[in-house]
């Protein structure tokens, strides 16, 4: 399996999908260090997790967040809530 640092899939993400879609290759998505995500071809995501699991989270959500234009800040803004929260132990991450 292929493994690219975020910085270097979010400059390569078209080839990455290209790869994926075409080529039937699963990717791993690594954020300092750490295997965050895959990306697999959506016939493989449908056999294997969409019906299989309970579509009550954030598959039912899909969608939900395309009029958002830029969400490389709107992830860095939910990070930081994150950071900011007082009903939360800051010591697992």
């Amino acid at each position: 399996m292929e493994i690219y640092n975020l910085t270097e899939a979010k400059a390569k993400l078209s080839a990455i999908i290209s790869r994926v879609a075409f080529g039937g290759k699963a990717i791993t998505i690594r954020r300092k260090g750490k295997n965050v995500a895959v990306v697999v071809p959506y016939e493989e995501y449908v056999q294997k997790w969409a019906r299989t699991r309970d579509n009550s989270g954030l598959l039912s959500a899909k969608g939900a967040l395309g009029d958002i234009e830029d969400i490389d800040e709107f992830v860095k803004n939910i990070y930081e809530a994150r950071e900011n929260s007082t009903d939360r132990s800051h010591t697992g991450m």
